[in-house]
């Protein structure tokens, strides 16, 4: 026994929670986007942050059960700390947070906030008083070794689930953290340009003075192709030196690798990490923003691809494609 209950009844009531906590979460962001979202983590319909949340409010209550207001601190603690936790964890593993709360007033670096805190109180009440004897009733009429056989099914499929889960989680890190690389290479590739072009045009001095550059991945692009370009007409003159053409010359395949790498990336993430970012509309990360935006700017692109509505992008695509070796 562990509480009040013995492991296989915890196991069951957490699977029953997780569940209806997929059925709330994805009915609500669905009618909101207008679209079916498979709400959550894993693939299957279940939500592990809803039967980790009952579960530990009717553990943490259970000794104060017969007290509402001492029920409604323990449910505020237990749960903020849940999230706190888990919010943390998932963001120093996977690199991204699947909520937010920065935009809420009274928050801890995103992962609490005292609204939801508040509201966590309330809820173990309603968990207490009305939930979970509901739930009780109706798993009553189930018989004794259904339940069992339940667990023990959902259990395996749970398990299967989560590795697959967590692999998908772990190419969206790798992903960003790979995206992010070649962002930082291109800045020094874009600085060592300058360099190189400023030696022989002071014209091209007084532009790099008079235009910062910028570091969001989209506007380097831009600023890259300008370099090119500048770098294409002046290996073009007679009086330039050998050893300045070969270091041009260089510095352009670096370039064009450094691209095709960072497309490699992102198309990669059209399979189940797509999947996973379309099921958290909330996810975010602080560490790798411009990153993950370039990212879910190219998979809604490639939304549109798949729909037949963004020819441009298809042709893209296709170029890319047939220039990649796989």
């Amino acid at each position: 026994m562990i509480g009040q209950y013995t492991t296989q009844q915890w196991l069951l009531y957490f699977y029953v929670y997780c569940f209806l906590g997929w059925i709330f979460e994805s009915c609500y962001v669905s009618f909101r986007k207008k679209q079916w979202v498979n709400r959550g983590f894993l693939h299957g319909p279940f939500l592990p942050i809803y039967g980790s949340g009952a579960v530990m409010m009717l553990f943490v209550s259970e000794p104060f059960k017969d007290n509402l207001i001492l029920t409604y601190f323990a449910g505020v603690v237990g749960a903020t700390l849940l999230e706190l936790v888990t919010g943390a964890a998932m963001e120093a593993l996977l690199k991204v947070r699947y909520w937010d709360y920065s935009n809420q007033k009274f928050n801890y670096k995103g992962y609490i906030c005292l609204s939801s805190s508040v509201a966590w109180g309330f809820l173990t009440i309603l968990m207490n008083e009305v939930f979970h004897p509901a739930i009780l009733h109706v798993l009553a009429i189930i018989p004794k070794m259904a339940d069992e056989i339940f667990v023990w099914i959902v259990s395996a499929g749970l398990a299967v689930d989560l590795c697959i889960s967590v692999r998908d989680a772990i190419d969206l890190r790798n992903i960003l953290v790979g995206m992010e690389n070649v962002r930082k290479e291109v800045v020094i590739l874009r600085k060592r340009a300058d360099v190189v072009i400023a030696v022989l045009d002071q014209e091209w001095r007084e532009y790099v003075k008079n235009h910062p550059a910028v570091e969001r991945m989209d506007e380097i692009g831009k600023e890259i192709e300008l370099r090119l370009a500048k770098m294409r007409e002046m290996a073009e003159l007679p009086r330039l030196p050998e050893h300045q053409k070969l270091e041009m010359l260089d510095m352009k395949e670096r370039i064009g690798k450094l691209k095709e790498r960072n497309f490699r990336l992102k198309r990669k993430g059209t399979g189940n990490v797509r999947m996973l970012i379309k099921g958290n509309p909330t996810m975010v990360s602080p560490k790798y923003t411009d990153a993950f935006n370039q990212l879910k700017g190219y998979l809604a692109d490639f939304e549109e691809k798949r729909k037949g509505k963004n020819n441009n992008f298809l042709r893209y695509c296709e170029e890319w494609e047939n220039t990649l070796t796989y």
